[in-house]
């Protein structure tokens, strides 16, 4: 039985990472460029799709599913659990509840597709902060995606999406799309924000619910969507992200 993450694009390595800093393991990763970002998507065309691929991955012979994706996950994963009953699914949301911790308002970086969901609006009730804010990060993910490791157009993409609020008493900054995570470090250099992520908690949970059998060699297998032609770029990433042995599945 293999672990396998699903995300569109190389959002979903940054989760992949933490879960090899745990503990190793010989997981699939399919990223699925095709239909990346997911968060442009609308409800119905992709909870269909992320059914197929998970049917998929399931042949292929994961047992257990993380949706590596904060848009996947609250759109997705419900249905997921009811269709798929002999499959684990581990989920990835906005990490609201820890923001909670610090003193003053929080800013929610999350696709407008996971900012409607009932699931996050969930997330949001509560009197302990002064205020949310969640503006859109529309492109970001894009940007990422497009450019990554050279992250020079989506740092002023975020310092954007950033600035009307620097009039604010913002005191966290939540890593609401993977994508993000990887100008996490740039947040905390530039505005001296505390920043969470829901990656550790993934992570955590993961290791909860998967077999032990599922641990062991440290070996990553990737899935694309779409054409052969980014298969090399995606390995490389995945190398330089990830820092294992990669080969494709």
């Amino acid at each position: 039985m293999k672990i396998a993450f699903i995300d569109s694009g190389i959002g979903g390595l940054s989760v992949v990472k933490k879960a090899y800093e745990k503990k190793g393991g010989e997981f699939i990763y399919y990223a699925d460029s095709d239909y990346m970002p997911y968060g442009a998507l609308t409800e119905r065309v992709l909870s269909d799709h992320i059914a197929k691929v998970v049917q998929k991955l399931a042949v292929d012979g994961a047992g257990v599913i993380v949706l590596a994706c904060n848009t996947a996950t609250a759109v997705c994963i419900d249905a997921l659990r009811e269709k798929f009953k002999d499959l684990v699914f581990v989920g990835t949301e906005p990490a609201v509840k820890p923001a909670l911790c610090f003193d003053g308002d929080v800013l929610v970086l999350a696709t407008p597709l996971t900012l409607a969901q009932r699931r996050f609006s969930r997330l949001l009730r509560s009197d302990k902060a002064k205020a949310f804010y969640t503006p859109d990060c529309n492109r970001l993910a894009y940007l990422v995606e497009r450019d990554f490791p050279y992250l020079e157009k989506a740092e002023r993409e975020l310092d954007k999406i950033i600035a009307p609020y620097l009039c604010r008493d913002i005191g966290s900054v939540v890593i609401g799309c993977t994508h993000y995570a990887y100008l996490e470090e740039y947040i905390k250099k530039r505005y001296a924000f505390n920043v969470v992520s829901g990656a550790g908690g993934v992570v955590r949970q993961l290791y909860k619910v998967a077999p032990e059998e599922c641990f062991g060699n440290e070996k990553l297998l990737l899935v694309r969507s779409g054409d052969e032609k980014g298969q090399k770029l995606l390995e490389e990433r995945a190398r330089l992200i990830c820092g294992v042995e990669v080969a494709p599945l």
